[in-house]
């Protein structure tokens, strides 16, 4: 009889215990992510690659940020700031009561100062070095006060405290004591929290002492997909709940749209662009350059590859970008006839073989394709290499690829690409794979420049010159049709200036 009762009592429990779980896991609210390519490090002073800067944004914060759907700063760590009136001395007051992540302590100006010196360490060997070359030197005035003097103005340095690149603040006690590690083992103090990584996928969970309040999601998964026919088939089937980057052709979106997601066009300011390295000798030649820049078809491209979703650019500084003009700028039509003439010109009559490092991605791999085809029609061939993005991003900052195209997403002004792409401060491990050197001085003249009206004049000649000795050929601006499922709600912006997008809002809809 005992026993009886002892077994049904614990039955009882038992069950009581399955519900609570099964009730658990049920209420725990969970984002999936799906990506073609995985997350290579989670070390913001390294995250150049699109996957890596969206899990820093979340990671960690900056002294500033971009508010919501905007390129309009707003404190993130700094509750306050103020600059000299000779624009060369920025003050932060920081917030006190924002903690590092797993007891790390609180975020104080000793950290802020180490991480702003740890992306401008040439040791670092930070691709976003080339960012900070207007930095001086950095003080503590008390925990919560930082002091950063400049070497000389910088018009756009607000823009350069804003997470997560050039730099989002770590914790000094943890790169100390992790070391070489760190990138596997990151402590900021964002939304969310690391737990787990691998090559498949990264778990982020909510921080639930972030200062805002937590998050309205308890955890992030983000699965790494190499097969985008894979990919969109779970997209489909509701495995996941979004992705960054996906192909454009019309029959996928409508089959996503079929399936219960939504798909809204995503503005990152994001720009293709073509790369030459002239250690490739026809490429050190400026008539070569014009010939392929006359030998690309970009209307072909826009219509029959990216499915409307693009637009031509005629200069290297994007549009929307403060200072980006076309106005008397030299332009290159499509001329196949035009590019055979300066081809022969420049001692290759027959053409010549090139090889062209490209990746997986839909928004590279099918531009390379329809350029190798556009190419070959005036004796250009393109030997396409393929591989995954982290072996082709070690191709560009290490300047050993001949040829590639290049979709970056900067801060909205003309300063940041041509500084990172046009100048000196951003050869390798920057991404500057042409090492053009010719308007160093012109840059820094006009990063010094405080006027507006006298800033645009300059960057005018600059593009002026660049669109002459023709370093890189400017395509398209590109935009993102962004898909989430319908239960996804809060956090999907219209336009975003950094890669990825922020986790903090996004929530679910009830279901009734």
């Amino acid at each position: 009889m005992n026993r009886r009762i002892l077994v049904t009592g614990l039955a009882i429990i038992l069950g009581a215990l399955m519900m609570v779980n099964a009730e658990g896991i049920a209420k725990e609210k969970v984002l999936v992510i799906g990506d073609y390519s995985p997350v290579t490090t989670l070390d913001p002073a390294a995250s150049l690659i699109s996957q890596n800067i969206m899990m820093a944004r979340n990671l960690f914060q900056g002294l500033l940020r971009y508010k919501f759907n905007s390129t309009e700063l707003e404190g993130d760590l700094a509750k306050s700031w103020t600059v000299s009136k000779d624009g060369m001395v920025y003050t932060f007051k920081l917030r006190d009561n924002i903690n590092f992540h797993k007891g790390f302590g609180k975020v104080n100006a000793h950290d802020v100062k180490f991480s702003f010196e740890r992306v401008m360490d040439p040791e670092t060997r930070s691709p976003m070095r080339s960012e900070l070359v207007s930095v001086k030197e950095m003080k503590v005035i008390d925990e919560f006060t930082v002091e950063i003097s400049l070497k000389e103005r910088d018009a756009v340095f607000l823009q350069k405290c804003a997470r997560p690149r050039p730099l989002a603040i770590v914790s000094k006690k943890a790169v100390e004591k992790h070391g070489k590690d760190f990138a596997r083992n990151p402590i900021g103090s964002g939304p969310f929290v690391f737990q787990s990584m691998s090559r498949e996928q990264i778990v982020l969970t909510a921080n639930q002492g972030y200062w805002e309040g937590p998050p309205k999601v308890d955890k992030v998964i983000y699965k790494t997909i190499p097969d985008m026919d894979t990919l969109i088939m779970v997209m489909e089937k509701g495995e996941i709940h979004t992705t960054q980057i996906l192909p454009r052709e019309k029959v996928i979106l409508d089959r996503l749209k079929a399936a219960g997601c939504k798909v809204e066009p995503l503005n990152r300011g994001a720009w293709h662009h073509l790369k030459l390295n002239p250690d490739f000798k026809p490429f050190a030649d400026v008539r070569v350059r014009r010939a392929i820049a006359h030998a690309i078809d970009r209307d072909e491209i826009i219509q029959h590859v990216l499915s409307g979703t693009a637009e031509k650019l005629n200069t290297l500084v994007p549009k929307g970008y403060f200072g980006h003009t076309e106005e008397g700028l030299r332009r290159y039509a499509y001329d196949p006839k035009k590019a055979k003439e300066l081809l022969a010109e420049a001692g290759y009559p027959n053409g010549f073989e090139v090889t062209h490092d490209t990746f997986t991605s839909p928004s590279y791999l099918p531009v390379a394709t329809a350029i190798q085809g556009q190419l070959e029609k005036v004796g250009i061939k393109l030997n396409l290499v393929v591989t995954d993005q982290p072996t082709w991003m070690k191709k560009v900052t290490s300047a050993t690829t001949q040829m590639t195209l290049y979709l970056p997403v900067r801060v909205p002004d003309a300063d940041i690409p041509l500084t990172n792409f046009f100048h000196s401060a951003g050869f390798p491990p920057g991404a500057n794979v042409m090492r053009y050197n010719k308007l160093d001085r012109e840059i820094d003249e006009a990063r010094r420049e405080l006027d507006p009206t006298k800033r645009k004049e300059m960057y005018h000649a600059i593009q002026k010159r660049l669109m002459e000795d023709l370093p890189a050929i400017p395509l398209f601006m590109m935009q993102y049709p962004t898909p989430y499922r319908s239960s996804v709600i809060g956090g999907m912006p219209e336009m975003d200036p950094v890669w990825g997008f922020d986790f903090y809002p996004i929530h679910f809809v009830e279901k009734k």
